[in-house]
């Protein structure tokens, strides 16, 4: 069949690629958000359902373990649905499962949601990328990938500023029922504007690697998020780990042989056979916990030592999403003209240094100086992200996009999850030493001790008794030791993501790139190598 591409590549005057980021950034944007704005909400629902922390953080982690089981057969589903349905089905129903979050009428019921609501989400990560890299070449993804990385940033600021001011202003299913306008305008692009694209196979579904999938990375998943609470020896998180390592080993083994035997595994796992994937993928484990573990950090140092409200600390670290924003943008356009190493490392550097520098933080930082580290690391933040999955993917065939996607985005989330998991133990079993080690140093004869007598001695002057005047200086202190213990953990905390960001930049070097940077988008390609217009033609002759 023969089809003008030229003409069909263009809808208004936009070329056809660019209308699918508008797309896909909706749906990213809205799953992105969704995973930090609930974070906000925790006391609100504490108050609403009578429950304690524990309970209430179900809400958070069966999300998050229904994110990591349903990724893996987001490959099956886009090949054997359809891209384009596969995409408009979970937007939909990411958007139902928002919708019935807000009217859930007590916790088991709302959690039950968020599992529906994950169902949905899970795919729209990596379909996204599928969609984006199917569309645009290889020499244009870093500048696609800079417009992708747009609300992947902008989510993670945005969620608490947005989230604050709902719970404050309004109650917490407001911030389930934000995301039901805005997936239906997605679903509506979606279909106007998505071509479909489905590969002529015949797919078995693998269950048995389903299976070992969803027991391994549950396990593991949960086993990280009850770290922090339940700290990294006791029996359950080390039970967990256990089995989550066994069935994650077995997996591996299975969709080995699987795909040896020609057969159709879960995730091709042969995709770590190419160098630029494999290296890209291991870097990225240590970059995405550099990251997610400073995201972690900020907010807690802001509302519980400097006593400021979830607004408020969301629109503090705003200024660092705006940046962020300008930063992936131009990052990704610099990624095509130098390569990936060229922009991370600088990129990295910055983000080591910001780190190093928050490692000094007191009880009474300035702010300005704190606004000033958090905007340079914004622009650290967009040079980092995105160009580790342009590299990884650069070798990838558009029949393989869909399983390396899924790939990535399981990194991601086991590697977010380890950096919180990790630094919230460290945060935690720190404080406690810094906090006994500061009592300790408490005598008649030291500054604090004669804090405490000089407080004592005005209570008593105002009339309080001898025993009441003690007590509440004792109370005093113990709060601004405890206030000052945390602040040493959070410096500890920082010194580790530190090294961690220095790993990174170690495992940024052995990432390669087989394609030569610097390749304008008017340039001549190789022999051999499809145009845009040549694989819109065959996606458009599938249609047909």
């Amino acid at each position: 069949m023969q089809v003008n591409a030229q003409a069909t590549r263009r809808s208004g005057g936009l070329a056809y690629k660019w209308l699918v980021a508008m797309v896909v950034i909706v749906g990213v944007f809205m799953s992105i958000l969704d995973q930090t704005i609930v974070n906000i909400a925790i006391p609100r629902l504490q108050a609403a359902f009578g429950a304690d922390i524990h309970s209430v953080q179900w809400v958070l982690t069966a999300y998050i373990l229904t994110l990591g089981v349903v990724t893996p057969t987001s490959a099956f589903f886009a090949s054997k649905l359809g891209i384009k349905r596969y995409y408009i089905i979970s937007l939909a129903a990411f958007t139902a499962g928002s919708a019935l979050c807000g009217l859930a009428w007590n916790l088991p019921v709302l959690i039950f949601f968020r599992i529906l609501q994950g169902i949905g989400g899970a795919a729209l990560f990596p379909m996204s990328i599928t969609l984006l890299f199917r569309e645009f070449p290889p020499h244009e993804r870093g500048t696609a990938m800079g417009f992708f990385g747009i609300p992947a940033l902008l989510g993670p600021a945005l969620g608490p500023t947005l989230g604050g001011y709902l719970v404050t202003y309004a109650d917490w299913q407001a911030i389930f029922y934000i995301n039901v306008p805005v997936g239906i305008v997605g679903i509506m692009f979606a279909s106007a504007i998505l071509r479909e694209v489905r590969e002529e196979t015949r797919a078995r579904f693998d269950f048995w690697g389903f299976l070992f999938a969803a027991v391994g990375l549950g396990s593991l998943l949960y086993a990280l998020s009850d770290a922090s609470t339940d700290g990294w020896m006791s029996t359950k998180v080390l039970g967990f780990l256990l089995v989550g390592a066994l069935c994650l080993i077995i997996f591996i083994v299975l969709e080995l042989v699987i795909a040896n035997r020609e057969g159709s595994p879960l995730l091709d796992l042969r995709l770590f056979r190419n160098g630029p994937f494999r290296n890209s993928t291991i870097a990225n484990l240590f970059v995405v916990f550099s990251l997610f573990g400073g995201i972690f950090l900020l907010p807690i140092y802001l509302q519980n030592i400097r006593q400021l409200s979830a607004f408020q600390t969301g629109l503090l670290l705003l200024p660092q999403a705006l940046a962020s924003m300008v930063s992936v943008v131009i990052g990704g356009r610099l990624v095509d003209r130098l390569g990936a190493r060229a922009v991370m490392i600088p990129g990295l550097l910055i983000l080591a240094f910001v780190t190093w520098q928050l490692s000094f933080t007191t009880v009474d930082s300035p702010y300005w100086w704190l606004q000033t580290m958090f905007i340079i690391r914004g622009f650290a933040l967009g040079a980092c992200i995105q160009p580790l999955t342009v590299v990884g993917l650069s070798e990838i065939g558009p029949r393989q996009l869909a399983q390396a996607s899924s790939i990535n985005t399981v990194t991601r989330s086991v590697s977010s999850s380890l950096g919180i998991a990790v630094l919230a133990t460290l945060v935690q079993t720190q404080s406690q030493v810094h906090f006994a080690r500061l009592a300790e140093q408490v005598t008649a004869s030291s500054p604090t001790g004669r804090l405490v007598a000089a407080f004592q001695a005005a209570l008593v002057a105002r009339g309080a008794d001898l025993n009441t005047a003690h007590t509440t200086a004792l109370q005093l202190i113990a709060r601004f030791i405890q206030r000052q213990s945390f602040v040493l953990a959070l410096q500890n905390g920082f010194t580790f993501s530190l090294v961690i960001a220095f790993l990174a930049i170690i495992a940024v070097f052995f990432v390669r790139s087989s394609r030569k940077p610097g390749r304008a988008s008017g340039a001549p390609r190789p022999q051999g190598e499809p145009t845009a217009e040549h694989e819109e033609t065959q996606a458009l002759a599938l249609v047909e």
